[in-house]
């Protein structure tokens, strides 16, 4: 398969384009304590987006999150990839609240939580858009760029590497969501040149790469955020690259919410 590749540079100057669109007046980001897992809710007065939806049975925690919240819908679903710990939640969030478009990388599974999402997709009336290409968009002020795998395959139950990785600017703040990436896709994010960000979704539940350290040097995020529990806890040496840059927040204690009005950055833990 023959991907077109976009550099992160060429769709900053596309965002920037965007910058002049009406914004809202604040953006929050919930990293939600899900065990080794990635649910991620962003939201604005007008526009709700999350990416990944959890292990199976937090889709049920999450779809009655939002239903607390008064969220009736979400503009844009992303499934970064098919493991079970970001796909497991989808179909209970399916069925429970309406979504509007999907977002999902070029794949195919054969697990039963990929299977279950797709039903409950095909009981919505609902198609995934496939990318094979990297994309950018605005919504609600919040400027996304997803960044795609380069290749079609990664070698043998390689699913991580396929994760799309996604990013979010709102004024001059910004968020990295890294998906599993590994080592073979945080070669291709630094080649194609991923620049700073304010916070990170740390790759792959914290676990050690070769490329890690430069990787986080690239990024240098103000917070990182590691979504692991205690029975497999992120890697020390992860941890404590990323504290060169800032602080370090682990999911396990608790959602990470992030609040910003496009200048300021607040984050707290609940």
């Amino acid at each position: 398969m023959i991907r077109r590749v976009f550099q992160f540079g060429l769709l900053v100057i596309v965002l920037m384009s965007l910058t002049f669109c009406a914004r809202a007046d604040e953006l929050t980001v919930t990293f939600f304590n899900a065990g080794k897992a990635d649910a991620c809710l962003l939201q604005t007065a007008n526009s709700t987006v999350l990416i990944d939806t959890g292990k199976n049975k937090f889709g049920k925690k999450l779809a009655a999150y939002l239903k607390e919240n008064g969220i009736e819908k979400i503009d844009v679903l992303f499934i970064t990839h098919f493991d079970k710990d970001h796909v497991g939640g989808a179909d209970t969030v399916l069925e429970e609240v309406k979504v509007h478009k999907i977002y999902e990388p070029a794949y195919v599974s054969d697990s039963k939580q990929y299977t279950q999402y797709r039903e409950a997709m095909d009981a919505a009336g609902m198609q995934a858009k496939t990318l094979e290409q990297n994309i950018a968009f605005e919504l609600d002020g919040v400027q996304y760029i997803v960044d795609v795998a380069n290749q079609s395959f990664y070698g043998d139950d390689e699913e991580n590497d396929f994760s799309l990785v996604i990013a979010a600017a709102y004024g001059e703040t910004s968020f990295l969501f890294a998906g599993d990436a590994e080592n073979p896709r945080l070669g291709e994010l630094l080649s194609e040149g991923v620049g700073t960000y304010d916070v990170l979704k740390v790759p792959h539940h914290g676990r050690a790469e070769k490329l890690s350290a430069s990787f986080f040097q690239t990024i240098r995020p103000k917070y990182a955020v590691i979504t692991s529990e205690e029975e497999e806890p992120e890697d020390a040496t992860v941890v404590n690259m990323l504290r060169k840059y800032g602080q370090v927040y682990l999911t396990r204690l608790g959602n990470v919410v992030c609040t910003t009005d496009g200048k300021n950055l607040s984050v707290s833990q609940k």
